[in-house]
C-alpha cells in the first residue's frame, strides 16, 4: 500500500495496462484498499480481470470480526468468507472478467454468495471458472448443488471445474454450448447426466474426472471430445465404461485401487486414438485391445498383473501401429516378447520381477531408434535386443552391484550415437571395454556413483573420446556414495595420457563431486585435445536421471567444492574460443 501511496503522489495518470498489472501483484483484500488512494482510482481497481479468492487474497483468518459466537471456529471462517466474496462481488465495478477460481470448503450454506458469484462473472464474460470446495479438514460440508441457473443462455464459458459439488437431476446443459473443457472432481456421476452433458456441449474437446463416485455404468459419447482423464484415485469403482468417441486422441487412466474388481474400459471406439496412458495395479482381461488398433503410444504404470504371456501378445498382435511404448513400475512374471515393426521408443523402467528365476525379455524392432532400461530389483532379466537402427540407449543395470548385467547386449550395437549410463565404482573395469566400442557416439553422459578413492582417476575416459571422433558432447556426473567420505582436492597430479586431437567435441559438463585433482587433470586433458571445445562446465550440483522423462530433484552433491582452485589449475590452458563456467 505504501507503494501505491508513492506511485500515485508521483503521477495522477497510468496507463491502464501498467495499473492493471500492478493490482494482479496485490491480493484482493488491499487490491479494494486502492479505491481510497484517490478520487480517480475510486473504480480503477475493477482492472483486475483475474479473481481469485482463497485465504490469502481475502483476509486475515487469523483475526476475523463480528462472527456469532455460537457457531464452531471453522464455520466462523466459512460465515465470513462466504461474505466477504458476495460483498466483493457487489461492489466489483469492472466491466469485464476474464476468470474466477475460488479455493475454500464453501457448501450449500453459502449458495448465496456461489450463485451471485457465478451470475455476475458469466454477466462480464467469464471464460473460466473453478470452484474448488474440497475439505481438507474432517469438519462435514454438505456439497453445493450446481444447478446452472445462470447458464441458460448464452455466454462466453469455455473452461469449468467443479470439486465437492453435486450437479443437480434437473441439470440445464444447454448453457454450455462454447464450453471446452469440464473437470469434475469429487462429485457423484450417473449415466444420465452424462447423457446430456456430451447431448449440448457441442465442443466439448478436454473431459476429466478425478476421484468421482460412479453411480452406474458409463458409455462417454462424444463427436467433439479429443482428450479424456479418468483418475479414480483411492475410490473403488465396480463399474464398466464404453468410450465411442471418434475424434478421441488419448485416454489417461490412473486408479489407486489394486482391487480386481476396478473401473474397467471394456469396449474403446477411437479410430483416432494415439495415446493411451494406464496407471493402475490390476487390468481386466475384458480390455478389448482391439479398441487400440491405431494408437501409437501406450504406457503402463504399476501394473501387477499386466506383463502376463497372453497380455503382451495381445497388445503387440492387435496394436501395429505402436511406436512408443512404457512399461513403468510394473511386475513381471513370465518371459517377454516385444516386437513391433514400427516400434520406434521403449522404456522398461523400474520392473519387478515375481521370483529369482532368470526371465527373459526378447526385444525385435527393426525400426527402434531409443531404448531406456532401469532395474528394479537384484535379480535381472537376460535382454536380447535385435534392433540394427538404435541410436539411443538409457541403461542403469544397477549402479550398487558388483556385476555388470546384460550391458554386452547393447555393446554390440555400434551405431549408437546418444549413451546416458549409471554406473558403480566397482564396474568401471568391465565397462571401459565396452565404451570404446561406440565409435559413433555423439553423445555421452555418465553417472559414477561410489564412496570417493583418492587413488581413482577418470582418465579412461579419454580412451571413450579417442574412440569417439564424432562425440561433441560429454557430460560425467560424480556421486560421492559415502557422504562421510569426503574428498580433498589435492595437487598431486596423476598419470599422463596419450596426447590426441579431437576436432568434434564442443560442450563438457562435469557435475557433483567434481572438485578433486582426479577430475581437474580430466579436464586439463580435454582443453588440450579438443580443438574445437566451446563451454567446460563444473558445477557441485547435479541430478539424476530415472527413466521415462523423469529426474530426481536438484541438490547439492559435493562435500567440498572450491572454484579458486579450478580456476587457477585451468586458467592458463582455457583459450579464447572457449569459455570456463564454474556454478
Amino acid at each position: 500500500m505504501n507503494t501505491l501511496k508513492k506511485i500515485n503522489s508521483e503521477s495522477t495518470e497510468l496507463p491502464d495496462c501498467i495499473i492493471s498489472h500492478i493490482f494482479s501483484l496485490l491480493s484482493l483484500k488491499n487490491l479494494v484498499k486502492t479505491s481510497a488512494l484517490s478520487k480517480q482510482w475510486y473504480h480503477e481497481w475493477g482492472l483486475r480481470k483475474d479473481l481469485t479468492f482463497d485465504l490469502h487474497n481475502m483476509f486475515d483468518y487469523s483475526t476475523v470480526p463480528e462472527l456469532p459466537t455460537t457457531l464452531p471456529p471453522f464455520q466462523q471462517i466459512q460465515f465470513q468468507f462466504a461474505a466477504s466474496l458476495y460483498n466483493f462481488m457487489q461492489t466489483y465495478p469492472g466491466d469485464m472478467i476474464s476468470s474466477i477460481r475460488v479455493k475454500f470448503p464453501l457448501g450449500i450454506d453459502h449458495t448465496y454468495a456461489i450463485d451471485g458469484l457465478i451470475h455476475k462473472g458469466v454477466l462480464k464474460g467469464a471464460n473460466r471458472i473453478e470452484l474448488l470446495f474440497a475439505c481438507e479438514t474432517d469438519f462435514n460440508i454438505q456439497p453445493y448443488k450446481f444447478l446452472f441457473p445462470f447458464l441458460s443462455g448464452p455466454n462466453s464459458l469455455t473452461y469449468l471445474h467443479l470439486q465437492n459439488c453435486h450437479l443437480a437431476a434437473t441439470m440445464e446443459f444447454s448453457g454450455l454450448k462454447n464450453l471446452r473443457t469440464l473437470v469434475l472432481t469429487i462429485v457423484p456421476v450417473k449415466q444420465n447426466m452424462l447423457h446430456y452433458l456430451f447431448f449440448n456441449c457441442i465442443h466439448l474437446e478436454n473431459f476429466s474426472l478425478n476421484q468421482c463416485l460412479f453411480l452406474s455404468d458409463l458409455k462417454i459419447t462424444s463427436p467433439s471430445l479429443l482428450h479424456l482423464n479418468i483418475n479414480c484415485g483411492p475410490i473403488i469403482s465396480w463399474r464398466n465404461i464404453d468410450i465411442i468417441a471418434s475424434k478421441l486422441l488419448s485416454i489417461e487412466f490412473s486408479s489407486d485401487c489394486n482391487y480386481d474388481r476396478s473401473l474397467r474400459m471394456v469396449n474403446i471406439k477411437s479410430h483416432m486414438l494415439f495415446k493411451f496412458s494406464y496407471k493402475c495395479g490390476n487390468i481386466s482381461n475384458l480390455v478389448d485391445f482391439s479398441g487400440l488398433r491405431n494408437v501409437t503410444t501406450i504406457e503402463f504404470d504399476g501394473l501387477r498383473e499386466c506383463l502376463q504371456s497372453e497380455v503382451i501378445t495381445h497388445l503387440f498382435s492387435e496394436c501395429l501401429q505402436l511406436q512408443d511404448v512404457t512399461f513403468k513400475e510394473c511386475k513381471i512374471k513370465c518371459d517377454m516378447k516385444i516386437s513391433g515393426t514400427k516400434l520406434r521408443h521403449l522404456r522398461i523402467i523400474d520392473c519387478r520381477y515375481e521370483s529369482q528365476c532368470s526371465y527373459k525379455i526378447d526385444i525385435d524392432a527393426f525400426n527402434l531408434s531409443s531404448f531406456e532400461y532401469r532395474s528394479h530389483t537384484i535379480m535381472n532379466p537376460i535382454i536380447s535386443v535385435w534392433a540394427p537402427k538404435l541410436l539411443k540407449v538409457f541403461w542403469d543395470a544397477g549402479s550398487r552391484m558388483e556385476n555388470v548385467y546384460n550391458f554386452g547386449t547393447i555393446a554390440r550395437l555400434h551405431l549408437l550415437e546418444d549413451l546416458t549410463m549409471h554406473l558403480g565404482l566397482s564396474q568401471i573395469s568391465e565397462l571401459r571395454k565396452d565404451l570404446v566400442r561406440f565409435q559413433n557416439l555423439r553423445q555421452l553422459k555418465l553417472f559414477i556413483v561410489g564412496a570417493y578413492k583418492p587413488e581413482r582417476d577418470y582418465l579412461w575416459i579419454l580412451d571413450i573420446a579417442m574412440a569417439s571422433p564424432h562425440l561433441q558432447k560429454l557430460s560425467l556426473t560424480i556421486i560421492n556414495g559415502n557422504s562421510k567420505t569426503s574428498h580433498m582436492v589435492g595437487s598431486q597430479r596423476q598419470r599422463e595420457h596419450v596426447r590426441f586431437i579431437h576436432k568434434e567435441l564442443k560442450y563438457v559438463e562435469l557435475h557433483g563431486c567434481v572438485c578433486s585433482i582426479t577430475v581437474i587433470e580430466l579436464a586439463s586433458h580435454l582443453l588440450r585435445s579438443a580443438t574445437l571445445l566451446k563451454q567446460i562446465t563444473f558445477s557441485s550440483r547435479h541430478n539424476f536421471y530415472i527413466g521415462a522423462g523423469r529426474w530426481t530433484l536438484d541438490f547439492d552433491g559435493c562435500c567440498w567444492f572450491e572454484r579458486n582452485f579450478i580456476h587457477e589449475h585451468l586458467k592458463d590452458e582455457v583459450n579464447e574460443q572457449c569459455r570456463l563456467i564454474i556454478l
